[in-house]
């Protein structure tokens, strides 16, 4: 998976996690103080990242990504290995 974000290529991952094809990783950036999940779905070489807003839970983002991601992803490539 792509441990970064695009607001930061060297995050501080605080929590992952794998179900099938699927990796979710909570990452904080300690140059801007902001957190993201960035979702990756290795089957489909296909990733997204979704924004955590001051008001929201990190970890409730973390752990229900999906029910965020209509309204704060955006798509990002992911080059298949």
């Amino acid at each position: 998976m792509h441990r970064r974000l695009t607001f930061d290529a060297n995050p501080k991952e605080l929590a992952s996690r794998r179900n099938g094809t699927i990796d979710v990783a909570l990452l904080w950036s300690r140059r801007t103080r902001r957190v993201g999940v960035v979702v990756e779905d290795r089957a489909k070489g296909e990733a997204l990242e979704l924004d955590v807003r001051e008001d929201d839970n990190p970890l409730d983002v973390y752990e229900h990504a999906f029910a965020y991601a209509p309204r704060r992803s955006h798509p990002r490539c992911v080059a298949r290995a």
